[in-house]
């Protein structure tokens, strides 16, 4: 199966942009522990934030169970994992990302063949973190609905 195929129905891309979107403010935020030695932590260590206005912030239990599913789906691809930190903690928009990525490509790229790659590293990496943190997301409430049951 081709990386374009790896598509995610427009409900199922809503809700985890929803998730994406509120854990991305999370990251940012530096709620995510210095001391941990994570992926994000050691990305989110060498990028220089910039001010955004205030937006929707997912709480900590959450951020910390997005940061884990994240963490284990993108370990292997340091490139999509900074296409979806970019994208997602720091709201650039796709074309910024595919900016940045023609400037630093050796050899250079054309700035659309860099668009194409961002928008297929961003779409594949949406598909693979998909059914983990629906699986980790409903694991999680049930787990939480026996504990006030008992």
């Amino acid at each position: 199966m081709k990386v374009t195929e790896l598509n995610l129905t427009k409900e199922q891309l809503d809700w985890l942009d929803n998730w994406m979107e509120l854990w991305g403010c999370w990251i940012y935020s530096g709620r995510l522990e210095k001391r941990m030695s994570s992926v994000i932590a050691q990305y989110m260590a060498t990028v220089e934030p910039s001010r955004y206005p205030e937006r929707p912030m997912c709480n900590d239990d959450d951020g910390m169970l997005i940061s884990q599913v994240v963490d284990s789906v993108m370990c292997i691809d340091k490139k999509a994992f900074g296409i979806l930190l970019s994208y997602y903690a720091h709201n650039s928009t796709k074309y910024a990302i595919a900016v940045y990525m023609q400037k630093v490509a050796i050899p250079r790229k054309s700035l659309s063949t860099c668009r194409r790659e961002v928008e297929d590293i961003l779409k594949a990496s949406q598909f693979l973190i998909y059914t983990p943190l629906v699986n980790a997301l409903n694991s999680r409430k049930r787990v939480v609905k026996l504990r006030k049951v008992a």
